[in-house]
């Protein structure tokens, strides 16, 4: 069985291994892919930032107002260039009409005031280079953009806002050339949460604002980073990798799904699985043959065991009460006595009886006699409270109980308690003066010294008993000890 199990276990770190690899490998790929692709988005904005910083510096030469429209056309966008995703770029006067328009010499009298792009330049003089949120573009009959905008300088008022459009189709194509798997994604957002680009595109992805997801927390907390999360978009389970992209309000996020990851992984477990899984199977039938014997063994075993542990317990409790029986309390006491010996401890023993219990079986009979001796067994047992305090019968109608480290006080304390407790019992007793079962109690206690034997403790105990007795029972007595085999001597008075 051993050798199985060292078979499959060898089996199962090479396959952690390459699941770790492939894990690695992904973390690895999709850093890498979130940094280039970042990097291109960066420098094209930032090539029309430059476009459009050209004419905002245009603007401010001297005698341009006085030049043709063909020559001012040229001085405010021969820096534009032509990109293919690059939409009209415009300067838009104080009140958000277009004033110029870099794909025509004669712009069109559209106003954008309503634009955020606009808004925020004229509310924020600080807020520099700005990035819309996408929309609709009304000089491209709907084609979804967003706008890269500056405000135009000016030292005292507002004076209006250059921008340049950035057509959507530029990241959708740019997404669409990677191989992510089927359920990969790439999102581009705003730092606001608004989502500007998606790959798979959706309709209603694009301008939808994830702010409130758990995702976009973690996104934003940081400058990049990755984590494992469900997208909020399609709930599948991915492994994001993000970056900001440069200094600019954008995010990017780049999407595997884990199940993908681990795709390649499970087609190793299968086929390397099954060949572990038959030379473990062929290895196991070979250990169950010799462990069925094995267990019969063992089975055979067991129950001479269990058998010999029942015969102990047996031969140490009395049957009738649970208790102790006479040999497990001579065992008990001679234990008990060394150890104080040795520790220079006290040892108590109460030694009782059960008050005219012949009467009691000649009047209600054995059965119910038996019932009395369980119930002083049990009397005992609830003021016992130590582990190493000892319950025992004696013989008959006689019980002990031994009680190490105690002295001749606690030991009579201990004592009156369990009379207490048999008196509470109630049970009745018609051939007793007080009418209910009651016990007597004889106590002793001794400090013991080496080579000294409990024979005499034992005797002790049982005198100060038969003086509860002679004294009208149902009390507790304490002995005198023997100044020859006890010391120090103790006596208590006996209660009346």
């Amino acid at each position: 069985m051993g050798v199985a199990v060292g078979v499959l276990g060898l089996g199962a770190l090479v396959l952690l291994d390459a699941r770790t690899d492939a894990w690695r490998q992904a973390e690895q790929a999709s850093a890498n892919l979130t940094r280039a692709l970042e990097a291109d988005i960066a420098r094209n904005i930032h090539t029309y930032d430059l476009s459009l910083q050209g004419t905002s510096a245009a603007l401010s030469q001297p005698g341009l107002d006085q030049a043709t429209p063909e020559v001012r056309h040229m001085a405010l966008f021969d820096r534009a260039g032509v990109a293919e995703y690059l939409g009209s770029v415009l300067v838009l006067n104080a009140e958000g009409t277009i004033v110029a328009n870099s794909t025509s010499l004669v712009p069109e009298r559209l106003n954008f005031a309503d634009r955020d792009y606009f808004r925020v330049h004229q509310d924020r003089a600080e807020a520099g280079l700005y990035i819309s949120r996408p929309y609709q573009s009304r000089l491209r009959r709907g084609d979804p953009s967003i706008a890269i905008s500056r405000r135009l300088p000016g030292a005292e008022r507002f004076q209006g806002v250059v921008m340049g459009a950035m057509r959507l189709a530029y990241f959708q194509d740019l997404f669409s050339k990677l191989d992510l798997g089927s359920q990969g994604s790439v999102t581009l957002l705003r730092t606001d949460g608004t989502v500007v680009a998606r790959h798979p595109f959706r309709e209603g992805d694009v301008g939808r604002d994830l702010s409130g997801s758990d995702t976009f927390r973690r996104i934003s907390a940081s400058p990049f980073g990755r984590f494992v999360a469900n997208a909020p978009l399609d709930g599948v389970e991915r492994l994001y990798t993000f970056r900001h992209v440069g200094d600019l309000p954008l995010i990017l996020s780049v999407g595997v799904s884990t199940a993908e990851v681990y795709a390649a992984w499970w087609n190793k477990v299968s086929s390397l699985g099954s060949i572990l899984l038959v030379l473990g199977g062929a290895t196991v039938a070979l250990c169950l043959l010799f462990k069925r014997e094995m267990l019969r063994r063992l089975e055979a075993e067991k129950a001479l065991t269990e058998a010999a542990e029942r015969l102990s317990v047996i031969a140490a409790t009395d049957g009738l009460t649970g208790l102790a029986n006479r040999r497990q309390f001579d065992a008990v006491l001679d234990r008990e006595w060394r150890r104080a010996a040795r520790n220079a401890l006290p040892v108590s023993l109460l030694l009782l009886d059960a008050d005219f219990f012949k009467a009691y079986n000649d009047r209600y009979g054995h059965q119910k006699g038996d019932e009395v001796l369980r119930g002083i067994a049990a009397c005992i047992r609830s003021v016992l409270r130590r582990p190493g305090d000892t319950g025992a019968r004696y013989g008959g109608e006689e019980f002990v109980v031994i009680l190490p480290d105690t002295d001749a006080a606690g030991a009579w304390t201990m004592a009156e308690r369990l009379r207490d407790a048999v008196a509470a019992l109630e049970i009745p007793h018609a051939a007793s003066p007080i009418g209910l079962v009651s016990v007597s109690i004889g106590i002793a206690t001794a400090y013991p010294q080496r080579g000294q034997l409990p024979d005499p403790f034992v005797e002790e105990a049982d005198c100060a008993l038969y003086d509860a007795k002679r004294g009208g029972r149902n009390r507790v007595c304490a002995a005198v000890p023997i100044a020859s085999v006890l010391s120090p001597p103790t006596k208590l008075a006996q209660k009346q």
